[in-house]
């Protein structure tokens, strides 16, 4: 069980804000800037909770080297925060390269050791970026305060809405983080995004459910490296399988399939690895993934949504998992390989291992509920 320097519970109030509340115009200030320094009131505790966990996990970052390259404190970020009627009432800007003249730095005591301003002056345009016509109500890349690009992310006091995870918040801004940093990596020769074409055929789903179903419990606390051999193994047999049934012009499952593995698979992965080492693994969902048995599918575009994008995070950070623990340098993919690419190449299965490989990975129990399963979704 991982230890905490953080008390979970009172970091409870924290979560992304939900689409559910009513937007409003941002308002000013309560009270004058001169009396909030005098009265240190500048944070609430929620404000100091969230600083306090973003702080815990660049120390993972830099201490374990989760991600060799990564740095999280690297991306100047603006945090938002919605209350409950929805309105933006206050902002801080974190690990700033230009600070604004209004700006108001924290001391020690009230930005938990991390770099954090104070600062209102773009609440507006923060409304508007989430909440206006092409707002997804919940974070932006690029704000630009000061000629300077900002990660902006909305944040509020319930943490109980609609999530039971107290890291939501700063595990999104990680996640997302990592997506800009992605951008010095050299492009997966062909790879695409094809969502509307994904091919949605029972012979394929069987295979993608097979996926998720062999890797949803991963991270494990304990796995030899024998194990993760064993199923990265069952992981490079099933997509080659799938490969070789792709029937799309675009080889689809080569060019998009593996390609979001990489995207979204290495950005949950540095995600849940992190919070792992920092939060007790009974406190959030600790897993990669999850058992598509759950889910509740009505349409053939909901079945193309979840095979076509949603299981990615999962599969995805499961082999780089895997080829972690097995001693590979996960960072080569960077240079435009996909955790298939790299797990192939490791592993060099013959023809004969790659088809026992398959077959170990039909002997789960679920494997007549798989192909069950993937009858059903196939058939709307």
């Amino acid at each position: 069980m991982f230890n905490t320097g953080i008390s979970l519970w009172s970091c409870f109030p924290l979560l992304l804000a939900t689409w559910v509340f009513t937007h409003q115009e941002t308002p000013v200030m309560e009270k004058t800037r001169a009396e909030k320094v005098e009265q240190g009131q500048w944070t609430t505790e929620v404000d100091r909770c969230l600083f306090e966990q973003m702080k815990d996990l660049e120390k993972v970052y830099i201490s374990k080297k989760i991600w060799k390259g990564y740095s999280y404190r690297a991306y100047p970020q603006y945090f938002v925060h919605r209350n409950a009627v929805g309105t933006l009432d206050r902002a801080f800007l974190i690990n700033p390269v230009r600070i604004p003249p209004s700006a108001i730095r924290l001391d020690r005591k009230e930005s938990m050791g991390l770099d954090v301003w104070r600062y209102d002056g773009h609440l507006a345009k923060a409304d508007v970026a989430l909440f206006g016509p092409f707002g997804n109500e919940l974070f932006e890349f690029d704000l630009l305060i000061g000629n300077v690009e900002h990660y902006l992310q909305v944040y509020t006091d319930d943490l109980s809405r609609d999530s039971d995870d107290p890291t939501q918040t700063v595990s999104f801004s990680i996640h997302e983080n990592f997506h800009r940093y992605q951008n010095k990596w050299e492009w997966v020769p062909e790879a695409q995004q094809d969502f509307r074409n994904f091919p949605v055929q029972q012979k394929l789903l069987e295979l993608q459910i097979l996926c998720q179903e062999i890797t949803k419990d991963l991270p494990l606390e304990k796995i030899t490296k024998a194990a993760a051999r064993n199923l990265l193994e069952q992981y490079v047999a099933i997509r080659t399988e799938e490969m070789n049934l792709d029937p799309t012009k675009g080889r689809l499952i080569k060019n998009h399939e593996l390609y979001q593995e990489q995207m979204e698979g290495s950005a949950r992965y540095i995600e849940t690895m992190a919070s792992l080492a920092v939060f007790d693994r009974d406190s959030f969902p600790s897993s990669f993934g999850y058992s598509l048995f759950e889910f509740h599918v009505e349409t053939k575009e909901d079945v193309r949504g979840i095979v076509g994008q949603t299981v990615y995070y999962g599969t995805g950070a499961s082999a780089i998992y895997l080829l972690d623990q097995v001693g590979y340098p996960i960072e080569e993919m960077e240079q435009g390989k996909t955790p298939y690419d790299l797990a192939k190449t490791y592993l060099a299965l013959s023809p004969q291992q790659m088809n026992q490989a398959l077959a170990r990975a039909k002997s789960i129990p679920n494997w007549p509920a798989v192909q069950k399963l993937a009858a059903e979704w196939a058939s709307f």
